[in-house]
Formats: structure tokens, C-alpha cells, sequence
């Protein structure tokens, strides 16, 4: 039986230190397998001329068409282009709740969207950020109340900077008790053979 683990997707170029980066700060997280899997082309279709961005359902459906279904794995989808969903104006990304994928967009992640110098050290930590909540989604969790837990609703980049990369002590509760479950249904199969 295949272990669970997270595989994360880039969509279009996404530069291999970022997925480094993050593949070494989720696995500390989530403590699971992280792979990183080949490149996807950007969604046909998926370009709004008008708004200039990109509608982020076409990029969850095609992860959806070349995730690994029935293998165990939640796919991360990461672009940097601009992503936005009906009704709001931008997204940092979007999850399929209680899915097997989510995306996140590195776009407005970045210092130099908001006029300051580049900064990788920040980049990095709100990419980590975005993407371990948006995993939590996909692990079932909706937003939390608590300002500081990362399943915190960001309506602006001040929201992401200022809550924890980490779980609140009841979201994290519930990401281990599905872990938990995952691993005892894994083991309970294993023993029927």
C-alpha cells in the first residue's frame, strides 16, 4: 500500500529552491512524504484577458486530471501567476475541502508586488504559509478564529505575515486525528491480506 504523502505540482516555472524550501518545511509539518512531481503547462482556458488573471478552478480540475487518485497523496499546485475565483479579486490560493488537491499562487507572495525590495527569507515564509493552509483544507479543516493559526482566513498579505506557519492546538489536533485515522485504515488493510 502506497504511504501517504504530499506531492506538490508546479504549475508553469517555479524555481527548485522555492520547492526545496517547502518541501523540507512541510514534511516538518505535516510529517509526511513530500515529492515533488514534474511540471504541468499552465490550464487552456484558463486566462481572463479582462481581469488579467488567471480563474483558479481550471487549475484545481486539471490537478484533479493528473493527480494520483487513490494513491494516498494530496497535490499542492504552485504557479505564480495571478490567481482570483468568483466574487473576490484575488486568491492566494484555493482547495478542493476535504479533496485530494489544492493551488497556491506566488504571485502577490512577493515583497516587490507591494513596492518593497525582494526578500527571500519572507517569500519563503509566506509561500510556506499559503500552502500548509491550503493543505489543511484539503485535510478537511475550515478557517479558524485565531489570528495567529495558519488556517486564519488572509484577506491581505498583512494577515499572512502576521499568523504562525503552524497549526493552533485544535487545528492541529484535528490534521493528527486524520492523520491518525489514515495511517490505522493503511494498517487495518494491510492486516486483511
Amino acid at each position: 500500500m502506497t504511504e501517504p504523502s504530499i506531492v506538490l505540482i508546479p504549475i508553469g516555472y517555479i524555481d527548485e529552491s522555492l520547492l526545496e524550501s517547502l518541501q523540507r518545511e512541510l514534511g516538518l509539518i505535516f510529517l509526511l512524504l513530500i515529492k515533488v512531481s514534474n511540471p504541468l503547462p499552465v490550464p487552456e482556458g484558463a486566462y481572463n484577458p479582462r481581469r488579467q488573471q488567471y480563474h483558479s478552478s481550471a487549475f484545481l480540475k486539471e490537478l484533479e486530471k493528473r493527480c494520483f487518485a487513490g494513491k494516498r497523496s494530496k497535490c499542492l499546485g504552485i504557479t505564480s501567476l495571478d490567481l482570483f475565483t468568483n466574487n473576490l479579486n484575488f486568491i492566494f490560493g484555493q482547495a478542493i475541502i476535504d479533496g485530494d488537491v489544492c493551488v497556491i499562487s506566488t504571485h502577490r507572495l512577493r515583497p516587490e508586488f507591494y513596492g518593497q525590495p525582494p526578500n527571500s527569507k519572507i517569500f519563503v515564509d509566506r509561500t510556506v504559509k499559503e500552502a500548509v493552509h491550503e493543505l489543511g483544507h484539503s485535510f478537511g479543516l475550515m478557517h479558524c478564529p485565531n489570528s495567529l493559526c495558519v488556517m486564519h482566513f488572509s484577506n491581505h498579505i498583512l494577515d499572512t505575515d502576521r499568523k504562525s506557519k503552524n497549526f493552533c492546538e485544535r487545528c492541529e489536533s484535528y490534521i493528527l486525528e486524520k492523520l491518525i485515522i489514515s495511517k490505522k485504515q493503511q494498517l487495518d488493510k494491510l492486516a486483511k491480506k
